[in-house]
């Protein structure tokens, strides 16, 4: 069987202009967040993420195949984004988007998820090693993101195949019931943006897993 691997692409953008991207108070970003037509995108590190985020915000982590997924999730670059990053990132992932062709970044978070943290609430999801699932795995149902392609070269017992391939639909034949949602993809990269995407639509009961398919080989054959 072969494994995929997803590829990272780690980028240094040095000597940016000054940006004109407008930093907004949390009084700003809040009011900003409430219309419809915007989304918030939150450009951290996925393990970070995960870990804390603001309710309906879509995860697409800078560290890894930024562009590809980008343009999977917002086909349409005339989205309206409000940005949360991480650290002093911002100036270099507001150029990118620029240079992408997404020309309507409203703003970012000044102080980040830190400001958003000291004063409201933040969603969190659960994200567990290949050897933590594999002990619970007969529990709940086994979401596989990856391509059919992927899945058909190789997928655990009882995983159903929902590719990540469509933020207007993705997630719209699974049950907003109390059952437990294990979501990989083959590393880890596109689980996180899924998971993020299930919560924004409702879903409460969902659970990462770390290293995806890659990770539940390596701990099959671990214990054969």
């Amino acid at each position: 069987m072969q494994l995929y691997a997803e590829s990272k692409s780690y980028r240094v953008e040095m000597s940016q202009p000054a940006s004109d991207l407008p930093r907004l108070t949390l009084k700003e970003f809040k009011k900003l967040r409430r219309e419809t037509a915007i989304q918030v995108l939150d450009t951290r590190f996925s393990d970070i993420f995960l870990q804390g985020f603001v309710p309906k915000s879509i995860n697409i982590g800078f560290n890894g195949p930024f562009d590809h997924f980008l343009a999977q999730v917002f086909p349409n670059k005339a989205q309206k984004l409000l940005l949360i990053t991480d650290g002093d990132s911002q100036d270099t992932v507001y150029h990118h988007l620029l240079k992408l062709g997404y020309t309507h970044v409203i703003g970012v978070l000044e102080g980040g998820i830190e400001t958003w943290k000291a004063s409201e609430d933040v969603v969190s999801l659960r994200n567990i090693s290949a050897g933590e699932f594999r002990k619970r795995s007969d529990q709940g149902h086994i979401v596989d993101v990856r391509t059919d392609k992927e899945f058909g070269n190789g997928h655990i017992d009882n995983a159903m195949n929902i590719p990540l391939t469509d933020f207007v639909n993705f997630g719209s034949t699974l049950k907003k019931d109390n059952q437990q949602l294990y979501v990989h993809c083959q590393s880890g990269y596109r689980s996180a943006v899924a998971v993020s995407i299930l919560s924004a639509k409702g879903f409460k009961h969902i659970c990462n897993i770390q290293g995806g398919y890659k990770a539940l080989r390596e701990e099959v054959k671990e214990n054969q």
